[in-house]
């Protein structure tokens, strides 16, 4: 089959690979749309911390956002068939360790991630092998371009739970990508009284407002800290979702926390140290929340998706085909052209 490759760092191969083969507990489907991700930048870079660290080497299939069609089911898959559309998680879990246990399959010791991590293979070619207790049904009303972003939108579904919004919170979301687009649409969806977003395109900023955002800030004209102070009466946002994962972003956010707050970390900040205000959390008697993938939400997102709550497409920018890679990532780079989120079309 077809496949896009990372041979190494910056180099990018269209290559012919055996398919994969479908073990027992496991289904084989054909992928209909992969979602392009900034984690695949900074695997084709070398500066992920998968590739530092020696959990992932070149060569490597990126891609880890996708939905497509069975079309092989192992001899112990059961309530799965050849021709449902389906989904699946990123983080693959062992199923046996106490953390897969209680369900916290993220942080399983013998985890892999599709696309990433101890090379698992990708989404970005033609077919893609995975467990059956990591597979999701999508809804019959929902179509498969919008089903590819539910990898994304269990990411933010999984931030927005662990940030525990009471209802009537005021919420923040930093980041117009996305994870914060989605992010803010789920706060809404959780009982917010009122999300503010705070990025740097007023196009995505407009997009945001459309999908039910209260207020938006762009960082270039104003300061994200004061300016949601004003927007919340002068008591700063209860929650704060950081899906941008800039330095300056994650001190902006512990400025403008109202106290007793939470701040939910979704992205990886780049570099090992972050100077963090630390004395201004603890007098503000606040919480700093990180999260990790996107663990038992899929079924939510893809339910909200298709009862019309969860509004994903406006967020798909571009569709590709996916031998096209090397022009999205130039396009990325340049910083030139609106874009949310890029599917790819083998």
């Amino acid at each position: 089959m077809k496949a896009i490759r990372f041979m190494a760092p910056e180099t990018i191969e269209v290559s012919d690979i055996p398919m994969p083969v479908c073990k027992d507990d496991e289904v084989i489907a054909k992928i209909a749309y992969a979602g392009f991700c900034a984690t695949d930048i900074e695997l084709l870079t070398g500066e992920m911390v998968h590739i530092k660290n020696g959990n992932t080497t070149y060569p490597l299939v990126p891609g880890h956002e996708w939905a497509g069609t069975i079309v092989a089911v192992g001899s112990k898959v059961r309530d799965l068939k050849v021709g449902d559309q389906i989904t699946s998680d990123v983080s693959l879990g062992c199923g046996e360790c106490d953390y897969c246990r209680e369900g916290r399959y993220n942080l399983c010791p013998n985890r892999e991630v599709v696309g990433s991590y101890r090379n698992r293979q990708g989404a970005f070619a033609e077919y893609i092998a995975v467990p059956q207790r990591h597979v999701y049904k999508v809804p019959e009303n929902l179509s498969l371009e919008e089903a590819a972003l539910a990898e994304p939108a269990g990411t933010a579904e999984y931030a927005v739970r662990r940030a525990r919004i009471p209802a009537g919170a005021q919420v923040l979301v930093i980041g117009d990508g996305p994870i914060g687009q989605l992010a803010a649409q789920l706060a809404n969806i959780e009982g917010a009284r009122r999300v503010i977003m705070a990025g740097s395109w007023d196009e995505k900023l407009a997009i945001a407002k459309e999908c039910g955002v209260s207020d938006v800030i762009n960082y270039h004209r104003e300061d994200v800290a004061e300016r949601a102070k004003e927007l919340t009466e002068g008591e700063g946002p209860l929650i704060i979702i950081e899906t941008s994962g800039n330095k300056t972003a994650l001190n902006q956010a512990i400025k403008a926390l109202k106290p007793g707050g939470r701040i939910v970390m979704v992205s990886w900040y780049n570099g090992d140290e972050v100077a963090a205000m630390l004395n201004a959390t603890i007098a503000k008697d606040a919480e700093l929340i990180g999260t990790l993938a996107s663990p038992n939400t899929f079924n939510t997102v893809l339910g909200y998706m298709a009862e019309g709550k969860l509004n994903v497409r406006p967020l798909i920018t571009h569709v590709k085909p996916l031998e096209e890679l090397e022009d999205v990532v130039k396009m990325v780079r340049a910083k030139k052209e609106m874009r949310i989120k890029i599917l790819l079309k083998p």
